[in-house]
């Protein structure tokens, strides 16, 4: 894509509000041919710039994920999107907070450089002072989505353990006045409002102290850790149910309030298709629910992506969602017992 078509293209989507682009990206999400153990090279990935947090949400993998913690640097960074020339969109963003990598602007510009929509998930729960701010807007950022699970401290630390909400909002306040001082439409700001049972009284004045923030809003069911294929979190699946979905079903996902029935997803997995995750190290994993070393499936320091994407298991993989005959030399993945996603074979 050209800059004049990207640019067009950039106008006419950042003008859609958040909740309708939502709507579109799940949408588009499942449309694509999973009859084919090769597809084309991926238009989107997750590229995790820093598996480092400072918060300790109690149902995230990030502080007892099974992988060393560590920063992408900005060369490995340039090297990947180098391999991955088809690339349209990069999620900065996966099992750390972008934001306290200290080269997070450079690898935002060396990505809008590409022309490609680029986006950070952040929880915003930090002291900068206002230069950072000017800074983040300066680097061309296209979309921040801010996950803040509450309008208050009280509802808010339940979940994001250790964090600030009268941070998050200052930094919301700065990031505003720094596109104005800069007279920048860019990034969209995007309050992702998790609904659990602590916070779900206060969706209505969640939506007023947006609309005064001057930013927009969007609210999620929550999930319970139940899709993280390697790795098991104490108690039961019941227990958490009890302890945080809301009363709303409304904002229940339906396989919760279905009795839990497995996959917990009808569809098949998007991500073996279409979208590599890649860790800080240069490694790559098949999807961003995956958490250990054990499950990488390649290097993009020292392979092409050709070779990572059409390798023996993402190929076996591949197959598990469709009924054409692999016959190479993996038999069993982290996908193999995957129950996020439906599968037409079961048995491996």
């Amino acid at each position: 894509m050209n800059r004049l078509s990207f640019q067009i293209y950039l106008s006419l989507w950042q003008r859609i509000p958040a909740n309708i682009q939502n709507k579109i990206y799940e949408w588009l999400k499942y449309k694509f041919d999973p009859n084919t153990l090769k597809p084309k090279l991926p238009r989107a990935a997750t590229i995790d710039p820093i598996n480092i947090c400072n918060l300790d949400c109690p149902l995230c993998a990030s502080k007892n994920q099974d992988y060393e913690k560590g920063m992408m640097s900005l060369d490995t960074f340039a090297s990947i999107l180098d391999k991955i020339p088809s690339l349209r969109v990069v999620i900065l963003f996966n099992w750390g907070e972008p934001l306290l990598h200290h080269d997070i602007f450079d690898i935002v510009k060396e990505s809008v450089s590409r022309n490609i929509y680029t986006v950070i998930h952040t929880n915003f729960s930090f002291r900068q002072k206002p230069e950072f701010f000017g800074r983040l807007v300066d680097s061309g950022l296209h979309q921040l989505v801010i996950s803040a699970d509450g309008a208050s401290q009280e509802t808010y630390e339940k979940y994001r353990v250790k964090g600030r909400f009268d941070w998050v909002t200052n930094n919301i306040e700065m990031t505003v006045d720094a596109k104005r001082k800069l007279r920048r439409r860019d990034p969209k700001i995007v309050w992702k409002f998790i609904v659990n049972r602590f916070n779900e009284h206060e969706i209505d004045y969640a939506k007023k102290l947006a609309r005064e923030l001057g930013i927009e809003i969007t609210f999620d069911k929550m999930g319970l850790a139940d899709d993280i294929p390697d790795m098991k979190f104490t108690g039961t699946l019941d227990e958490r149910k009890r302890e945080w979905l809301p009363r709303n079903e409304n904002f229940v996902l339906d396989y919760y309030r279905n009795g839990n029935v497995l996959p917990i997803n009808d569809g098949p997995c998007s991500q073996l298709f279409t979208s590599p995750v890649i860790n800080p190290d240069g490694k790559v994993s098949p999807c961003c629910w995956v958490t250990s070393k054990e499950n990488v499936w390649g290097d993009l320091t020292n392979q092409s992506l050709e070779e990572i994407w059409y390798n023996d298991k993402y190929q076996y993989s591949r197959s598990l969602f469709n009924r054409l005959v692999y016959s190479g030399s993996v038999h069993h993945t982290v996908c193999t017992n995957c129950d996020i996603f439906s599968r037409v074979k079961r048995d491996s």
